[in-house]
C-alpha cells in the first residue's frame, strides 16, 4: 500500500507546468485572456502584473542561455591562454637556470611571479593571482636581460593581454548569468503564484465547466 500511495503521489504534479518553455506560453496565453474578461479579479494583481513578470521571465530566460552559450567559447579561450602559460614557464625556467646555473635559478623564480603549488614552481592557478603574476613576468623578463629571447618580452605581453580579456570576459558572463538567475528565479515564482490563483480564480466562477474554461485560457493540460 505504501509503495503504491509514493508512485500515485509522484505522478500528480499540479495544474502549472514546471517546465520554463511551457511556462512562458501558458503565462502569455492566460495575460491575454485575462485581458478579456475584466470582471474576473485578483485585488492583488492583474493581467497588466502577469504581462510584465511573463517578459522579463522570457527576457532573462533568453539572456540566461545566451551567456551559457557565450560562456562555453569564453571558457574554451581561457582554458587554451591557460595551456600557453603552463607549456611556456618551462621555457622561462630554461632561461633562468642558463643564467644563474640550475643550482640557483628557484631563488630567482619568485620574481617571475612563479608560486610552489603542489609542490612545484608554477604560475598561480588562481585567475586574480595569475594576472598579477602574468604581468610580474613581463617586468622580470625585462629586468633580467631575457627581452630577446622566443619566450621573451613581447611574448609574455602577448599572453597577459589574451588572458585578462579573457579573464574579463568570464568575470562579466558570470556576473551577467547571476543576475539573470536570481531575475528569473523572482518572477518565476510571481508568475506560478498568479497562476495558481488563476486556476481557482476559474474553478470558483466556472464551477461546472472550469476544465473547458482552464484550457480557453491555455491550460491545455489539466495535470502537468
Amino acid at each position: 500500500m505504501m509503495t503504491e500511495q509514493v508512485k500515485s503521489k509522484k505522478r500528480s504534479h499540479g495544474t502549472i507546468p514546471r517546465k520554463e518553455a511551457d511556462l512562458i506560453s501558458i503565462a502569455t496565453g492566460a495575460a491575454n485572456v485575462w485581458e478579456t474578461r475584466p470582471a474576473l479579479k485578483l485585488i492583488w494583481t492583474s493581467s497588466a502584473d502577469l504581462k510584465e513578470a511573463t517578459n522579463v521571465f522570457k527576457n532573462s530566460f533568453k539572456v540566461r542561455n545566451e551567456t551559457k552559450s557565450s560562456r562555453i567559447v569564453i571558457t574554451q579561450d581561457l582554458k587554451s591562454v591557460n595551456t600557453d602559460i603552463d607549456q611556456s614557464v618551462s621555457y622561462v625556467k630554461g632561461y633562468i637556470s642558463d643564467k644563474y646555473s640550475k643550482k640557483n635559478a628557484p631563488a630567482y623564480y619568485s620574481q617571475f611571479g612563479m608560486v610552489i603549488e603542489k609542490g612545484a614552481y608554477k604560475m598561480p592557478s588562481d585567475n586574480d593571482r595569475r594576472l598579477q603574476a602574468l604581468e610580474q613576468m613581463v617586468k622580470a623578463i625585462e629586468n633580467h636581460g631575457l627581452a630577446g629571447q622566443k619566450y621573451g618580452e613581447q611574448y609574455w605581453k602577448e599572453i597577459y593581454i589574451r588572458f585578462a580579456e579573457a579573464k574579463s570576459k568570464a568575470t562579466s558572463g558570470d556576473s551577467t548569468s547571476a543576475t539573470h538567475v536570481s531575475i528569473k528565479a523572482d518572477r518565476k515564482a510571481m508568475i506560478q503564484k498568479i497562476l495558481n490563483a488563476l486556476v481557482s480564480l476559474i474553478k470558483a466562477n466556472y464551477p461546472d465547466t472550469w476544465k473547458e474554461e482552464l484550457r480557453v485560457w491555455g491550460f491545455q493540460k489539466e495535470k502537468y
